[in-house]
């Protein structure tokens, strides 16, 4: 053989091997095609965090190959336990977590997402270190407070139904009404009186029991945390073993402490724990169809308003996180919902027997303060007559007319 056809023909090996090999990369993780980011093969977990903390116990968990930047949005695309993984920081609060899913869903085709994060006890028998796992998952924003002292669920997220929707085990509020068209849009006024079962209101989404049941195995390996940590007070010696439990999860964009304040709203939602990206990040699995999991490590508890650690809560997460992808086998995931009687024995929900109430009653004073810095910085409390001026408009007599 000439030395020119040797040559050729170890190029023509070396572009073939190099071939196969982007074509093996390119199946696992394929780029971006002219609708988007191509689906990878096979289908990886999603894993979705809220700020910094949370996303790099996932990141420190997985061996990462490349990174997809999508609407200002960083997805990392790699592997944990050999399994493939995209993963996304969608910064705080439900809005943000809701984008971040939704484009995770609909570009990468996951098999499961799961959000890895941190919350807030709710329940007096989950501590710091502990972690929460969303058999249900409830919007606690969605509120509406009544002259009689009594609050009452909203009529819960409006989601619209499509072929993909997945509501099963979900607790139903109510229907929408029709929307209107150009046809009828004159002659609309408050719409038609018949429901729209098109427009289904969820007061709680129920996440797959399969997920839910698989996360509480990883209790084992969870550890301790100190009496310390757990309390906010350095001077308690001793450690607690910290668990997974299945529970309800609470999605509030309000950060309350004061215990009469978390019985009144808890009496209304029994959840275990509280965070702010809950209800938007299942709204898109139920949305698509997409099997989704909260996984909650507690970071901090109204029972110890001292208390806080975000790395260990963190660290936790991520561990059952590492446990579900390893443990999730290569079958389809089922989609069949968790239940009331199938979550801990030690969840509110359970000890309740119910997972929204009706009615709750409460009891509000008046504001008898109020603190707020001026124009040149300087800090101002408002109390006395001037507060009671401006309070008089919360009274009927200011609003009569005539």
């Amino acid at each position: 053989m000439s030395l020119r056809r040797r040559s050729t023909l170890f190029v023509l090996l070396a572009l073939s091997a190099a071939l196969v090999t982007a074509l093996t990369a390119s199946a696992l993780y394929p780029t971006s095609d002219a609708s988007g980011i191509a689906p990878t093969h096979p289908a990886p977990v999603g894993v979705v965090s809220a700020f910094g903390p949370e996303q790099a116990a996932i990141l420190a968990e997985m061996h990462v190959t490349r990174h997809v930047d999508i609407d200002g949005l960083r997805y990392w695309i790699g592997t944990i336990a050999g399994v493939p993984v995209v993963d996304v920081c969608s910064g705080e609060v439900d809005e943000a977590a809701e984008l971040a899913t939704y484009i995770l869903d609909t570009r990468f085709h996951p098999r499961a997402t799961l959000f890895s994060g941190t919350a807030g006890a709710q329940n007096a028998a989950v501590h710091v270190g502990d972690v929460v796992v969303s058999g249900f998952v409830a919007d606690k924003s969605s509120i509406h407070y009544f002259l009689g002292g009594d609050q009452q669920p909203y009529i819960g997220e409006q989601v619209r139904v499509t072929p993909k929707t997945d509501l099963r085990g979900a607790i139903v509020t109510g229907y929408g009404n029709a929307l209107p068209t150009p046809r009828d849009a004159r002659h609309y006024g408050n719409g038609p009186t018949a429901p729209d079962k098109q427009w289904v209101e969820v007061g709680a989404y129920a996440a797959p029991h399969e997920l839910v049941d698989l996360a509480t195995g990883a209790s084992g390996l969870l550890g301790t945390t100190t009496i310390a940590d757990a309390t906010g007070d350095s001077k308690r010696t001793g450690t607690i073993t910290n668990k997974v439990l299945a529970g309800v999860v609470g999605q509030a964009d309000v950060w309350t402490e004061p215990l009469s304040w978390i019985e009144a709203q808890n009496m209304l939602y029994p959840t275990d724990a509280e965070e702010n990206e809950g209800s938007g990040f299942a709204f898109v699995g139920a949305q698509l169809g997409v099997p989704w999991l909260l996984v909650r490590g507690i970071s901090d508890s109204v029972w110890y308003p001292n208390a806080y650690d975000g790395v260990i809560s963190s660290d936790h997460a991520a561990e059952v996180v590492r446990y579900l992808v390893s443990h999730l086998g290569t079958g389809a995931i089922s989609k069949a919902p968790e239940t009331l009687s199938e979550l801990s024995p030690l969840a509110n929900a359970v000890k309740a027997g119910y997972l929204i109430a009706k009615q709750a009653y409460f009891k509000v004073s008046a504001v008898s303060k109020v603190v707020y810095a001026n124009t040149a910085g300087k800090s101002v409390t408002l109390k006395g007559s001037a507060l009671r001026s401006l309070a008089h408009e919360y009274t009927y007599a200011a609003g009569r007319i005539g």
